[in-house]
């Protein structure tokens, strides 16, 4: 089980206090009581809770979000903690908060990069989103303050009907103010989400074609993901079946990698496949981050993509899409049925299963078909679990090429350069970073 479903990413809802009240907030979050902060998980929990995670996989990405992480003031010492076991911490944050200082501290205590949110390029229309006149501008600000101390971050937009119409736009400014990611987030309909979601079938697949075409006007300079569309790999699948943004998917999770290699922790200690899926496997407080991962029912029911129902159950792209399972459950309470902002009809295709699972990269396991160098295996261990299988293959393939029959820090610090070059596509930039020593910038 462990082998096959293994928890690359981890999305960790620290507290539900919040200094916005976000239209879609997926956890509800704004000012919380005494009792709800009481019942959060303390700091020496959350420590226990990274070892529990570091038995079950030392170098996954954790993503600390909230609420607003950065009002715990227990923030640092988690992130450093995490750090020091060898995860990947990184916080999801609405940048309001963001300063010179703050940012210096985040580096500090290892901290490897921000997700920052922008739902608009009009301040008035974001603010209202964010329910906070002048969110807009301090997360702008917040950028700036990132990009001075070379804090590397990303822009996580969520599409709507207030903002489908400039998804473009908002996308050129993310890049324009530096950022190494733009996510495009689709609403799944949880928490205050369950009241906005206010986008037509045919818009799903209209904002999906225009994020293809941004992949192609960004790439090498900006990455650009769909995030929560799982239908994005049948989509791409019909329109440019050798796209190698297909290969960014896992091959056994297919789109939707919730309870396969990403979940989600809430403040009090639940855990979940999915941070929008309310269906818990357990507590933290009560049972280990394995015993849940590996053996809780809804882990195990929502990992039989063979057993999905509706319309995601006989269609041709169950393996490589399977819907989004926490949108279906939002819509009629069923983590297995269809995911009804999909407009496929099965059969389209001929009705047999579909799979381009040999295309992926994404949670490979690492080759080492040649010798390695103690200092490359170091530099490679120092990458996420997720992409460390890709970028060891890539490495591989190079020094073939090359004639070489060592890999060594050298070559990848030379591979490194050249996927800035240009010359090794779709190599992420965080991961080019660590291609090279901790302080080559």
């Amino acid at each position: 089980m462990e082998a096959l479903y293994q928890s690359h990413v981890i999305s960790w809802n620290l507290t539900k206090k919040c200094n916005l009240r976000c239209e879609h907030c997926y956890i509800s979050a704004g000012r919380i009581t005494r009792e709800e902060a009481q019942g959060e998980l303390t700091t020496d929990e959350c420590l226990a809770v990274i070892d529990g995670i570091c038995e079950v996989n030392p170098s996954a990405l954790l993503i600390l979000t909230g609420g607003e992480p950065l009002l715990r003031k227990d923030v640092f010492e988690i992130a450093g903690y995490a750090s020091e076991q060898g995860l990947w911490p990184v916080v999801g944050t609405n940048g309001v908060l963001v300063t010179h200082e703050l940012a210096e501290r985040m580096i500090d205590s290892g901290i490897r990069g921000m997700a920052l949110s922008l739902d608009a390029l009009d301040a008035a229309t974001h603010d209202r989103f964010r329910m906070v006149e002048g969110a807009w501008q301090n997360t702008v600000d917040g950028t700036k303050v990132l990009t001075e101390v070379g804090l590397p971050y990303i822009i996580q937009t969520t599409v709507g009907a207030h903002n489908l119409h400039e998804v473009e736009d908002i996308a050129r400014f993310a890049h324009s103010l530096g950022a190494r990611v733009f996510n495009l987030y689709f609403l799944v309909p949880t928490g205050r989400g369950t009241f906005i979601s206010d986008i037509t079938r045919d818009e799903y697949e209209e904002a999906m074609s225009r994020l293809q075409s941004l992949q192609k006007e960004f790439e090498g300079r900006m990455v650009v993901n769909a995030k929560c569309a799982p239908h994005y790999q049948r989509f791409l699948f019909e329109r440019e079946p050798e796209s190698k943004f297909l290969k960014t998917f896992s091959a056994d999770a297919g789109g939707c990698p919730a309870g396969t290699h990403y979940l989600g922790i809430r403040p009090n200690g639940d855990m979940s496949p999915c941070p929008y899926l309310p269906v818990y496997g357990g507590n933290l407080r009560d049972a280990s981050f394995k015993e849940i991962w590996s053996s809780s029912e809804v882990f195990t029911t929502i990992r039989a993509r063979n057993e999905l129902t509706g319309r995601c159950g006989p269609c041709e792209f169950s393996s490589v899409c399977g819907g989004c399972r926490a949108r279906a459950y939002g819509a009629a309470g069923d983590v297995m049925g269809e995911d009804p902002w999909c407009g496929y009809q099965p059969g389209t295709h001929g009705g047999t299963k579909i799979d381009f699972s040999a295309k992926t990269t994404y949670g490979l396991g690492v080759t080492d078909e040649l010798v390695w160098t103690d200092e490359a295996r170091e530099r490679l261990n120092y990458i996420p679990s997720f992409v460390r299988g890709m970028v060891s293959q890539r490495v591989e393939r190079h020094a073939r090429e090359q004639g070489l029959t060592e890999v060594t820090a050298e070559l990848m610090h030379k591979v490194r350069q050249e996927s800035l070059g240009g010359r090794i596509g779709n190599v992420p930039s965080f991961v080019r970073k660590m291609l090279a020593s901790r302080g080559d910038n």
